[in-house]
């Protein structure tokens, strides 16, 4: 659109990706288009400076490369790629006005328009000097499979029987009721019908628009995919542009890990960590090693020791992995790496990943006698890629998912659109013959457990989701670092929105497993890394936190109703938590704040020995 709109680059990974509708001042509603019209992005060239290099989320992504996307750049300031804006498509098409209730269908491509001289004898815009701007419409349509298109009001209107091509809609919004029975839609043809029951839906027998014989047709508007759909024949829901199932952004992210620069030099971690000489680097190997003679070349350019240079070099050549083995991995596959990084202190003062590791044993109980690990990350640095959407149901975390959309129809597209943030954090491992022993002490834990992951994966199943286990161990992650979370937020001074978790969970390997929590800073924005997170994991300081999130986690004010509760929360899928002690905002949880239950920390009044923490 030729009109400037506000958007962070943040915010095109997420909540406002590819596929999303975005709510404009001045009553303007647009949608972020596919990955095909990002202009110089959707080619081949790409501005150094926005190219993302993360081998391990490449491979697991299956992609060449990732990219930032395009910021703001006038013409004229000498820049060799500007004019770079995001393209947005009109949608929803459908518009009314304010005034008289005339509706008009736009064009996804159009431009904002005003209103037309209405026919309507009573209360027209024919008379008025300025005529007001049309307004977009509450409702669209979308399908599970991803798909979505605007109300159909004109079939809605005439109930499923053809309209002549001169009729004319009008909304009216009348004073019989508040709801949507009170609003009116009026066909130029004496046809009229209120919005009452639009959003009746049933996952067997469809909804409302089925019973007028009106299915999905398979739009993908952000493809530029408005006339001549590829079809679908799913049921359509009904739902509010602004409603939080409309899009679902999946977003892959890892933490990065240059362990090839722990020995090397600062020089060579920039040198190497450049596309532009990483690139040429890469791409000519001698007998699968990097080529000496590049690396000469390249050292005599920066003035580095060549020798140094090609070590750091043919380091991370072999730490990349290979695509077809990232792509099979499972995510707690994938994320048995950073867990090992983290547990084993790796990183360097002059690369992106920095982690102490503490000494236990000059901390306090509950510290010491619950952690089998405490690490404080001075410096980390995270990708998220936008791998793809859903509508209606969230994904299901896995990358060949049928629901899953495409950000493109190009299929010569080979990246995705990628943003870097950078902090600090904290890693603890929990002990896990202790949390054994504590599963095992009394029967009632695995009772509740059970209970919780009935009902979680019935939802997942009638979802069309596959099943999957949980643990009283993740469950007990998970809660932990929802209490730690809120009460670092008042002693570190970020926001709980700042903090996120990262949960490391995987119990299948008896030898080895994974049974740890990672709170971070990464949100990119001007509070940035200061470095008062990492403070807060010092000895004197952690087991003050987690003794007093524990004391907080005992007493909700919604109890005794929230701690006897046998389900809330989103689907239900929550046991002793609520707003009032442990959920946080959703962009710090990786669960949606589900699966979450205090009493496995503290115990319930009846049985306190059900608490972990409880017996500590």
């Amino acid at each position: 659109m030729p009109a400037q709109k506000p958007i962070r680059r943040g915010q095109l990974i997420s909540p406002f990706g590819v596929g999303a509708m975005v709510s404009f001042p001045r009553d303007e509603a647009l949608m972020t288009a596919g990955l095909d019209a990002w202009t110089a992005h959707a080619k081949k060239q790409c501005p150094p400076d926005w190219l993302v290099r993360e081998e391990r989320l490449e491979a697991r992504l299956g992609v060449t490369h990732l990219r930032l996307p395009p910021d703001h750049r006038d013409p004229g300031t000498g820049v060799q790629f500007p004019n770079q804006d995001i393209p947005f498509v009109r949608f929803p098409r459908w518009h009314y006005c304010h005034y008289c209730g005339g509706m008009e269908e736009l064009s996804i491509f159009g431009q904002r328009q005003r209103c037309k001289a209405s026919p309507w004898p009573i209360r027209n815009c024919v008379q008025r000097k300025s005529k007001p701007w049309l307004i977009p419409v509450r409702f669209v349509t979308a399908c599970s499979k991803g798909h979505i298109q605007d109300f159909p009001f004109m079939a809605w209107v005439h109930r499923g029987q053809p309209h002549r091509d001169s009729c004319r809609l009008r909304m009216l919004a009348g004073r019989s009721s508040a709801g949507l029975t009170g609003i009116k839609i009026v066909c130029t043809c004496g046809q009229t019908r209120s919005l009452g029951g639009v959003f009746d839906f049933n996952e067997q027998n469809g909804g409302a628009l089925h019973r007028i014989g009106y299915d999905c047709e398979g739009f993908r508007p952000w493809l530029g995919e408005w006339e001549n759909p590829q079809g679908c024949g799913e049921f359509l829901q009904v739902v509010q542009r602004g409603a939080s199932n409309v899009y679902f952004p999946h977003v892959v992210s890892s933490i990065y890990l240059p362990l090839w620069a722990e020995a090397a030099a600062s020089g060579v971690i920039k040198a190497l960590e450049d596309p532009r000489v990483w690139g040429p680097l890469s791409s000519g190997l001698v007998d699968g090693k990097v080529s000496t003679d590049r690396c000469e070349m390249v050292a005599s350019m920066r003035n580095l020791d060549p020798k140094e240079l090609y070590a750091a070099a043919q380091r991370k050549m072999e730490g990349i992995p290979e695509p077809s083995a990232v792509l099979a991995q499972s995510e707690e596959a994938f994320r048995r790496n950073e867990y090992d990084a983290l547990k084993a202190g790796r990183g360097a003062p002059r690369s992106d990943l920095l982690v102490e590791t503490a000494l236990l044993d000059l901390y306090e109980p509950p510290v010491s006698t619950s952690l089998s690990h405490l690490a404080m990350v001075h410096k980390l640095r995270e990708t998220r890629a936008l791998a793809g959407f859903t509508r209606i149901l969230p994904s299901d975390g896995s990358l060949a998912s049928p629901r899953l959309q495409r950000l493109s129809l190009d299929k010569r597209i080979d990246w995705l659109p990628a943003m870097i943030v950078r902090g600090e954090g904290i890693f603890v491992e929990f002990d896990t013959r202790r949390m054994d022993s504590w599963i095992r002490s009394t029967r009632s834990i695995s009772e509740r457990i059970r209970q919780l992951n009935g009902r979680y994966n019935q939802r997942r199943t009638a979802q069309g989701q596959p099943p999957r286990p949980v643990s009283p161990q993740f469950v007990l992650l998970h809660t932990f670092a929802h209490v730690v979370i809120n009460q670092l937020a008042f002693e570190c001074g970020y926001g709980s929105a700042s903090l996120r978790e990262r949960l490391y969970c995987d119990l299948t390997d008896p030898v080895n497993p994974m049974c740890g929590i990672l709170i971070y800073t990464a949100s990119g924005d001007s509070e940035g890394s200061m470095g008062g997170l990492v403070r807060q994991a010092k000895q004197g300081l952690f087991e003050n936190i987690v003794a007093r999130a524990i004391e907080k986690a005992a007493w909700c004010s919604s109890d005794p109703v929230c701690i006897e509760s046998n389900g809330q929360g989103a689907e239900n899928c929550n046991l002793a938590a609520c707003h009032s002690c442990c959920l946080l905002p959703e962009t710090s949880c990786e669960e949606g704040n589900r699966l979450l239950d205090r009493a496995l920390l503290v115990g319930i009044p009846t049985e306190a020995e059900i608490g972990f923490f409880s017996t500590n």
